[in-house]
């Protein structure tokens, strides 16, 4: 038989093993929570956006008007924030610069598209009239039969669109390749026999 005493004194332990638990689980909610919604700052995306710009300026990327380079850009940044949610382990990362170069390479390969199809939103026409590739007077026609030009040459030389993406980012001689494939295609739509490009 369970004398008064003896019940009352388990009937307050009862509340305290909850009230320990309940208090347990809120501090484990808590932190889920904050780990699910943990997000960059808009600060954060920016330092990240610049350093991709000032990449940018090294590369062939670089003739990309501003609204269709902020394409990859925000590619970039939504891919490693996705990756790394808590910005201070991404700034950490040992090899940070490598991830970011990586990033970027996946990203102009998509936008690139599987056929290059999008080839000349990295060389526009009115870039490639402002450092002397292009007169400022082609037509429409011309200027569609100089990007199938262009677009067969860079698919020759690079089959894989990821393959020409990582060149373009990484290495400073691709941009020699691009120049005279481009001014094999503006002298061929001029009738003019241009110098073979090599690989």
């Amino acid at each position: 038989m369970i004398t008064y005493n003896e019940s009352t004194e388990t009937f307050n332990l009862i509340p305290i093993k909850m009230k320990k638990i309940v208090l347990a689980l809120s501090a484990i909610l808590v932190l889920v929570s904050c780990a699910q919604t943990k997000q960059w700052t808009d600060k954060e995306r920016t330092e990240v956006k610049e350093v991709v710009r000032a990449h940018k300026e090294k590369t062939m990327l670089k003739h990309m008007e501003d609204n269709n380079f902020a394409n990859i850009e925000n590619c970039v940044v939504t891919t490693v924030e996705g990756t790394y949610p808590d910005y201070n382990k991404y700034d950490k990362l040992t090899g940070k610069t490598d991830t970011l170069t990586s990033v970027m390479i996946n990203c102009t390969t998509e936008m690139l598209g599987a056929n290059y199809e999008n080839l000349p939103l990295v060389f526009p026409y009115p870039q490639l009239q402002s450092i002397g590739i292009l007169p400022a007077d082609l037509t429409p026609d011309q200027i569609s039969a100089f990007y199938t030009c262009f677009t067969g040459k860079v698919k020759e030389a690079y089959p894989q669109p990821a393959t020409f993406a990582q060149d373009m980012c990484v290495d400073p001689g691709t941009t020699d390749i691009i120049i005279v494939m481009l001014q094999q295609c503006a002298q061929e739509l001029q009738g003019t026999p241009a110098p073979a490009a090599k690989k």
